[in-house]
């Protein structure tokens, strides 16, 4: 138990942090409307969803930013429309995940169907921007959906793409998409909207909650630590470290430079302490009794979801184990 003697300068810190997440947490389990809120610049954030979806509203037409719920899709376009009466030209989707493309049929189908059109019932569509809405993610995307296990039972995409990044203009801004390997996922991306000064990250940022590195997706620590690396170096805080460049997280609030800072030292620290026992030639089931995580399990290993502290650390275990063979 060598890293309970850390537990005392945390202590502190980790229970107001605790005490305020759960408060949030109750509000928003009241309060389960959607709502559209105003990140930066032309970008919104959709809340109450059961995932984060960012948008970015301008003169020209509306982008996207992962998908929610099809229940959902009607609710919040009436959001959308209160500000913009543009057509849905563009979806981006982060990762292979359910929450994050389960809508991506029902945005599809708000555009103009043109001869061509995929017919429906079937289990995956790309092809052609038959509809006026491009449906956007990494092949890797494409390639797990065939090759993995996973919870995914259809993706609707209209292409995909294979080089580091991608990008193109919008609303009279440059969009960026990088692509992230070995993070979350392999087919990871995160968005970058230039002039508004918002990254819409996915899944490699959730405040609150332990990272979720998906071994059997191709999820790795250490590339999942280059993504946040990235990240930061795109990223430009305002004064006193305040503001500047947003981040919007696949769930949970809006951060800046220093959540992701903060997010990404936590996982090099936990990481560094796991690779140490395993060089002292501790094994798994020494590691998890260690309490290693003990400073850091009341801010991410709580009841808000994501990964159990056992699973973040068995994930982090068998990436550096498979690393080193």
């Amino acid at each position: 138990m060598y890293y309970l003697k850390h537990l005392k300068p945390f202590l502190l810190k980790s229970c107001l942090f605790g005490i305020l997440i759960g408060a949030w947490a109750n509000a928003a389990e009241m309060n389960q409307a959607l709502g559209l809120f105003h990140v930066k610049g032309q970008i919104y954030m959709l809340t109450g969803a059961d995932v984060n979806v960012t948008v970015q509203i301008g003169n020209e037409a509306i982008v996207f930013v992962d998908t929610p719920d099809p229940s959902d899709v009607e609710e919040m376009m009436s959001l959308i429309r209160e500000i913009s009466d543009k057509p849905v030209r563009q979806v981006i989707t982060t990762a292979l995940d359910p929450l994050h493309l389960a809508g991506n049929d029902t945005i599809e189908n708000l555009g103009f169907r043109g001869f061509g059109g995929r017919g429906a019932g079937v289990d995956i569509a790309i092809g052609g921007n038959t509809t006026g809405v491009t449906l956007l993610a990494h092949e890797n995307v494409l390639n797990r959906f065939y090759l993995a296990d996973n919870d995914v039972e259809s993706l609707t995409l209209t292409t995909t793409y294979f080089t580091p990044s991608f990008d193109f203009y919008m609303n009279g801004e440059g969009i960026a998409v990088y692509h992230m390997p070995k993070a979350h996922t392999d087919g990871d991306s995160i968005v970058f909207f230039r002039s508004s000064d918002v990254i819409s990250l996915g899944d490699l940022l959730i405040p609150g909650q332990y990272p979720d590195i998906d071994i059997s997706s191709g999820g790795t620590v250490n590339g999942f630590i280059e993504a946040l690396n990235f990240t930061l170096a795109l990223m430009i805080p305002g004064p006193n470290a305040e503001g500047g460049t947003y981040v919007v997280p696949g769930h949970g609030r809006i951060g800046d430079e220093i959540d992701v800072v903060e997010y990404r030292n936590m996982l090099v620290i936990v990481r560094d302490r796991v690779k140490n026992m395993i060089d002292q030639g501790s094994n798994l089931n020494q590691i998890l009794v260690s309490g290693l995580t003990v400073d850091y399990d009341t801010e991410y290993g709580g009841p808000r979801g994501g990964p159990t502290t056992s699973e973040f650390i068995t994930a982090i275990y068998q990436s550096l184990i498979e690393g080193m063979e």
